[in-house]
């Protein structure tokens, strides 16, 4: 038993870890632009709930990390069939679709303010490209004549940054219609695929071609509008992602209403899609400079779609003489803060752009200058290890970050289970024979983790739980239950910035007195199985994902 348990545990370590090594960068972008994002949801007319949903679309909260790119209509029409659930021949079958509708050119007609006539201007390029500047671009621009339509032409750089992103809302389920009488709101599954405008520069040279001047004849503006209609402007695919959604109160305590619930799941849709995208999508990914140290501090913020507990890499550029070569060192792992220590950068820059707070977590000492690269993770983790003490054994706790949904940093819910097995003499089954017994717990409860070095983690929890027991002689007699209530805390050493050295003291206290599944009581816990109780010392490794 021991040396299985031993193998499996040595296999999950080697499999988890090299999952995780397959999200090691091979190398940083040069640069961030802002990305624009056409957002598009598929028609699903034949979906339960689907007039319902339609009409709360148009609602939807765009991110602030995107400039908002959405077209007139909203909607990608559904007359057409998805013959596979394969996911690669439906990125086929949408891309085949925004051909046919005409997309990527109604993108582009967006960017250049294209009016009936044909004519285009400049405007949203440029406006765009100011609001994306920031202050280093600012001070750039300063030093040179052309100032200010230096930063306007940074927008120049960003329409090659268009996005279209089809949502693909189904399995629609509201809380109303199942009869649950405990919860209100909204369930669903939800697929996002994100195309890319290719707008090179043969593409872009065409686009010239096209432009109407006031001073072009009659035939020449017809000829320019009829080429513009003709551009072959391509659209390539890049990712797609899959989420679950749930938007649910319960009916005794919650206050909102069933369409606000929903909104916020339409919201969510589209929250969770693009999080999940950024772990793919490199030009997602935010990148740049470490502006201070003392705390970890950064000049991006909610313009970038900063949220508490986002996780970036900080790496060093190393230059070696002898190869005359350049390669990029990870040197630590930080997080952003608080929801209050995060900048509303939601301006364009002047040269006093403020910065957002972070945390590390991983790594050695920081340095300004240092390269921030976003990589998002799923904000989970496993710990496996043992329990010493009255209450022992075999014990396994997932934890799940919340900071990105609440704004408190490194904020954990947690599950947690054992397994216990231990000789006990007690007044059951006619006597006061010593019986074995098989004990398994199951609870969870709330953590919050503080860091007192850039490489451990003090992390204390309370919690409520539920242990039952059964013998292991006498297997038709009844097993017995008890609540307990947990408080406790744990100290994590990094051995890698995702994988933990974990020791811990937790104290148990019953709270229920142990009775049968026919609600027979037999009395106080620690009476019934004497001594079981008190303080238990944890060890263990810890995953992170």
């Amino acid at each position: 038993m021991t040396k299985a348990f031993i193998t499996f545990f040595l296999g999950l370590f080697s499999l988890l870890m090299y999952a995780q090594q397959q999200g090691n960068p091979t190398g940083i972008p040069d640069s961030y632009y802002r990305n624009s994002l056409t957002v598009l949801f598929v028609d699903n007319t034949g979906t339960n709930h689907w007039t319902t949903v339609r009409e709360k679309i148009p609602q939807m909260k765009f991110s602030d990390k995107f400039d908002n790119h959405n077209l007139e209509n909203l909607f990608l029409r559904q007359d057409f069939r998805i013959e596979s659930e394969s996911t690669s021949e439906t990125a086929v079958t949408f891309h085949n679709e925004l051909i046919r509708e005409d997309i990527a050119r109604r993108v582009i007609a967006k960017w250049y303010n294209r009016q009936q006539d044909g004519t285009m201007d400049m405007e949203l390029v440029h406006q765009r490209g100011r609001f994306t500047a920031t202050d280093a671009d600012f001070f750039v621009a300063s030093s040179t004549r052309r100032g200010d339509a230096a930063l306007q032409d940074l927008g120049n750089r960003l329409v090659n940054r268009s996005f279209v992103l089809i949502l693909d809302l189904r399995n629609i389920v509201s809380m109303d219609i199942t009869g649950n009488e405990e919860l209100r709101g909204w369930k669903a599954d939800v697929k996002g695929y994100l195309y890319q405008i290719d707008f090179n520069d043969d593409v872009r040279l065409a686009f010239y071609e096209t432009w109407i001047y006031e001073e072009d004849s009659p035939q020449e503006k017809e000829r320019k509008r009829s080429a513009f209609m003709e551009l072959d402007i391509p659209l390539n695919y890049v990712a797609n992602a899959p989420a679950t959604l749930a938007n649910t109160q319960t009916r005794r305590f919650g206050t909102k209403s069933q369409e606000q619930l929903l909104v916020e799941m339409i919201n969510s849709s589209l929250e969770e899609v693009i999080y999940k995208l950024e772990r793919e999508v490199d030009e997602f990914m935010v990148v740049t400079p470490l502006y201070g140290r003392r705390p970890p501090r950064a000049k991006i913020g909610l313009k970038e779609g900063l949220r508490t507990d986002t996780r970036f890499f900080v790496f060093e550029h190393v230059y070696n003489q002898r190869t005359n070569s350049v390669r990029t060192v990870r040197r630590g792992v930080i997080r952003a803060g608080a929801q209050s220590d995060i900048h509303d950068n939601r301006h364009e820059a002047y040269g006093d752009m403020g910065t957002s707070k972070f945390y590390q977590v991983a790594g050695r000492r920081l340095q300004e200058g240092y390269t921030l690269m976003q990589k998002n993770d799923l904000g989970m983790e496993i710990l496996l290890g043992g329990a010493f003490g009255e209450i022992g054994g075999g014990y396994a706790r997932f934890d799940l970050r919340t900071g990105r949904l609440i704004g408190v940093k490194a904020l954990f819910v947690y599950v947690e289970g054992g397994v216990d097995g231990g000789d006990y003499g007690v007044p059951l089954y006619g006597g006061f024979g010593i019986e074995n017994f098989t004990f398994l717990r199951f609870g969870g409860g709330i953590a919050k983790g503080f860091h007192p070095t850039r490489n451990t983690e003090f992390r204390p929890y309370v919690g409520i739980g539920l242990e039952n027991a059964s013998s292991d002689t006498h297997t038709e007699d009844l097993e017995l239950t008890a609540y307990y209530f947990k408080l406790g805390a744990n100290m994590a050493f990094n051995l890698s910035h995702n994988f933990q050295f974990v020791v811990g003291l937790g104290s148990y206290s019953f709270i229920t007195e142990a009775e049968d599944e026919n609600e027979t009581v037999y009395g106080d816990w620690s009476d019934v199985f004497p001594g079981r109780s008190g303080a238990s010392v944890l060890a263990g490794v810890k995953f992170m994902f």
